[in-house]
């Protein structure tokens, strides 16, 4: 008899002994990185079966990430939930004590050697800021990029919270604040192959302007964009691709009036060490051209968030790398964000030729070390403990994002 990820789960910090003793299958790979478990339970690489009671749910590809560095296994709604109280006790020390014995080589950021929302101050802070998306849970939601990724998820695992949410990977930008607004530099914008590429992902995850404008139609309810906003130069990017698109579409009227932005930042960093600071007045997204005429139509909200928790949760690049992917516009045409998870990867010769094995095995891969896994996943039992210490935790968790 098959079993579900949660039995899965309990059945590994169940084993005593030695891992021999568990009959795995051959070709199997542990979700978790831990012990083998037993051959009905796990992924079989060789033949591409999956248990029948297997539920996918928030990030999942099942067998991923395994990696015998590993030392922390996967850990999302369903695992915490299935975990008894002397499991969350080890957790919380590992969470405590994590940086102590991490291969500090494979931090992406170690001007940040600590997890983030270590006191309970700050993890109130962040669930506040997190509970701002529950406003709009009867609205489609595009999370953009990474920055909003860690909070748009706690509201997925809050009681009344949200139920869905769409991430859209998308990193970088191509205009710069002035005295005048935002300035478009066009030396380093997409090229229109890029920008071919980027519209053709767009269309297959179903956030394109004409989705978007369909969805208005149908129901009457705008799409909520979400950054994390200071300068608004990024969602300004953003908005640049999709209004072009929309224009070509003869949809852009439609496409403005089918939007609002919702900002997350920290007036304290802006104020007192963004270099843009002597350029913006208040937090927000400057129109790109094409949008500039109805501007007065897209509706913009801005939460600030305090500055502890904006440097945990924004400022901190760990946290950012093990959030998702890095897809800036040199990529678009080399890979999709759902196939090939990477990080802050500089060296685009590495990048082209793991990009390249994807597409030959047609299978997802990663390029995150260990310890960012680890990192993550910890990361997701300390949120999801912090939700439940405060009463706030969902019954039933039904997402698939």
């Amino acid at each position: 008899m098959q079993v579900s990820r949660v039995q899965v789960f309990k059945n590994n910090y169940n084993i005593q002994g030695n891992s021999s003793r568990v009959n795995a299958h051959p070709n199997a790979v542990n979700n978790h990185g831990l012990t083998p478990t037993p051959a009905a339970t796990v992924f079989d690489c060789r033949n591409k079966k999956i248990p029948c009671d297997f539920r996918y749910n928030s990030n999942v590809s099942f067998g991923e990430f395994f990696d015998p560095n590993r030392t922390v296994p996967h850990i999302d709604y369903e695992e915490y939930m299935a975990m008894n109280e002397n499991t969350k006790k080890r957790f919380r020390k590992k969470y405590s004590t994590f940086m102590r014995s991490v291969d500090k080589n494979e931090l992406a950021d170690l001007k940040f050697l600590y997890l983030p929302l270590q006191t309970e101050k700050s993890m109130e802070n962040f669930i506040k800021i997190s509970n701002v998306y529950n406003k709009y849970k009867e609205q489609p939601i595009i999370c953009l990029g990474r920055s909003p990724k860690w909070f748009l998820n706690t509201a997925l695992w809050m009681k009344d919270g949200i139920d869905d949410y769409k991430f859209v990977a998308f990193s970088k930008y191509w205009y710069r604040p002035d005295y005048n607004g935002v300035k478009r530099l066009d030396e380093i914008a997409p090229t229109e192959k890029e920008e071919l590429a980027y519209r053709k992902y767009l269309k297959r995850i179903k956030a394109d302007p004409q989705t978007i404008v369909d969805n208005m139609e149908k129901t009457g309810k705008k799409t909520v964009i979400t950054d994390y906003i200071c300068s608004g130069k990024g969602a300004c990017s953003f908005l640049d691709v999709m209004s072009r698109y929309a224009d070509d579409l003869g949809i852009l009227e439609k496409f403005a009036k089918s939007i609002q932005i919702v900002g997350i930042g920290s007036m304290e960093y802006m104020e007192d060490l963004n270099p843009y600071a002597e350029y913006i007045s208040e937090p927000s997204v400057p129109m790109p051209e094409k949008l500039f005429p109805y501007r007065k139509e897209i509706k913009q909200e801005f939460y600030n968030m305090d500055y502890q928790v904006f440097r945990d949760m924004l400022l901190n690049q760990n946290t950012n790398e093990c959030r998702s992917t890095y897809y800036p516009h040199e990529m678009w045409t080399i890979y999709k964000p759902d196939q090939f998870k990477t990080g802050l990867i500089h060296d685009m010769k590495k990048v082209k030729e793991m990009a390249k094995k994807v597409k030959t095995t047609k299978q997802s891969m990663s390029s995150f070390t260990p310890a960012m896994y680890d990192f993550r996943n910890l990361l997701n039992f300390h949120i999801l403990d912090g939700l439940n210490k405060q009463g706030l935790l969902k019954l039933v968790h039904r997402s698939k994002i």
